[in-house]
């Protein structure tokens, strides 16, 4: 596709969703019922999500642009930060250490547990590390780097920052440091994709996260928007101090995009890979969830810290953010909706209904067709209807968040667990427990059908059976140790019928090979 067509792509998707919103709209107000008008409107704000995701998918089909790399000093003195929070890796550690320039290694260890913490020191004190703590632990992971860093200030040029799980590459010093030779630049990104998995969990839907940002940022990039990751990145330490350093939110990579780019400093995407853990099991995947819903909440309640950006890149890191929360309550609302309405004997017209699962595909449809083209065409669509379903599942763990967080709970970073979970059912379910029943009343009362209680049954029901097999997975591996609790950081096929039953146990066996 040539770069013109990449360029339209975003004119032509707002044509499309115009296109069908219209009649659908038509269609509600013809019904005259404030119930259908309340269906239209979410689904055509989660077909927005589809629509961007399509667009981003044509944009970063167009060739990219070269990084222009400036006449200046690249820097010398490089440190590689690594922060800790009770999910020290050791060996993910000591590889993202072996990079092909000098570099000196500063474990930032926010730990509670004595063990880990004997852990870190054990390790530091064996390869000559330097290892910082600080008994104020506010500020979530950015505090952590604000205290490090401020006992670091003058000592480096540079901040290599990654996470404790993360594997960088041996050249990702080097080749981010050539980008930081333009003095513009204040942070060079590596490109993530996940490591091979521990479990069947994460080595079938691990690859998702390579292709998904792969696509988002090449996408996004072709449009002119950059942005900083939070880890697997070098910073510049000039930029952090003219910035006033990492802003305490959960989303501090996001919040330090903007914070950078107000200031007028440039974010530039390197050539080079990290590879980081995908969360080793379902409910591992169902935190994540929950930390990426409320740090999106927690960024839009301050839209003043998008002021003086360009328009271009105040709407795109806006509607990225924003379409978290938005999605999370418009499907909900849609289910329930569309359920009450087919119990009052006027279901919403097929094509709706096929419209809102294609965009609800959209974003799993570059890893499903890589699959169909380096496998098989069953290979493509088992990951579409597995990875479709996963993501159904988790509609009212990112719901809850955005409600408790909308109604002025502060926002948790909430570290992705690194072992598998041994919770009960009840206990790993208890958002769809507190909320199904609320929703399912509401279709019920709005209809007077016990039928329209299937709408928000049946995301709480694919939940229920990717529960049953994680814990079932759990049972076969015969796994001793525990989880680690969800801690708070800086605050206390050619079978398909058989691969679709295999869903339930978190991994369709027709590929698994």
């Amino acid at each position: 596709m040539n770069s013109r067509a990449a360029r339209s792509s975003t004119a032509l998707v707002i044509a499309v969703w115009v296109a069908l919103v219209v009649p659908l709209v038509t269609w509600a107000a013809e019904s005259r019922s404030p119930l259908a008008v309340a269906f239209a409107v979410a689904s055509a704000l989660t077909w927005v999500a589809g629509g961007r995701a399509l667009a981003l998918w044509v944009r970063a089909s167009s060739p990219r642009r070269a990084e222009s790399v400036g006449g200046g000093t690249r820097p010398d003195r490089i440190a590689l930060l690594v922060c800790v929070c009770d999910d020290l890796d050791a060996a993910a550690v000591v590889r993202s250490a072996r990079q092909d320039v000098p570099v000196d290694v500063v474990l930032l260890d926010d730990s509670r547990d004595p063990g880990v913490m004997a852990q870190v020191d054990a390790l530091a004190s064996a390869r000559g590390w330097r290892v910082l703590r600080r008994t104020d632990r506010s500020g979530f992971k950015a505090g952590n780097l604000n205290a490090g860093i401020a006992r670091l200030r003058g000592r480096y040029d540079a901040y290599l920052v990654c996470d404790s799980d993360v594997v960088l590459d041996a050249g990702v010093a080097r080749v981010c440091a050539a980008a930081l030779a333009d003095p513009a630049v204040a942070v060079a990104q590596a490109s993530p994709a996940a490591s091979p998995g521990r479990s069947r969990f994460a080595r079938y839907f691990g690859p998702l996260l390579a292709t998904h940002l792969a696509v988002t940022r090449r996408g996004r990039a072709a449009h002119g928007v950059t942005a900083f990751l939070g880890r697997g990145a070098l910073v510049r330490a000039a930029a952090i101090d003219d910035v006033g350093g990492f802003p305490d939110a959960v989303a501090e990579d996001l919040a330090m995009t903007v914070r950078l780019r107000r200031r007028g400093w440039r974010i530039v995407d390197a050539d080079v890979a990290f590879t980081e853990d995908y969360p080793i099991d379902y409910a591992a995947f169902r935190v994540q969830l929950r930390k990426t819903a409320e740090g999106a909440v927690e960024f839009l309640r301050h839209p003043e810290r998008m002021r003086e950006l360009a328009l271009r890149e105040g709407l795109d890191l806006g509607l990225e953010t924003a379409l978290v929360p938005v999605t999370a309550l418009a499907g909900a609302i849609a289910l329930t909706g569309g359920a009450a309405l087919a119990g009052l004997g006027t279901p919403p017209p097929v094509w709706v209904m096929v419209v809102s699962a294609v965009a609800a595909l959209a974003p799993l449809l570059p890893e499903a067709v890589r699959r169909a083209r380096t496998r098989r065409l069953a290979a493509g669509l088992v990951f579409a209807l597995a990875a479709g379903l996963l993501y159904t599942s988790v509609t009212f763990v990112v719901l809850a968040a955005v409600i408790r967080t909308v109604l002025g709970r502060r926002a948790t970073f909430w570290v992705t667990p690194k072992s598998r979970s041994r919770r009960r059912a009840v206990a790993l379910l208890r958002d769809e427990i507190v909320l199904v029943p609320l929703l399912a009343v509401g279709a019920i009362a709005a209809s007077g059908s016990l039928a329209a209680a299937a709408g928000p049954a049946m995301p709480a029901a694919v939940a229920a059976l990717f529960a049953w097999g994680a814990l079932r997975g759990h049972a076969r591996t015969h796994l001793a140790a525990p989880l680690a609790p969800r801690r708070r950081r800086g605050a206390t096929a050619a079978r398909r019928p058989r691969a679709v039953a295999q869903v339930s146990r978190g991994l369709p066996r027709t590929l698994a090979r």
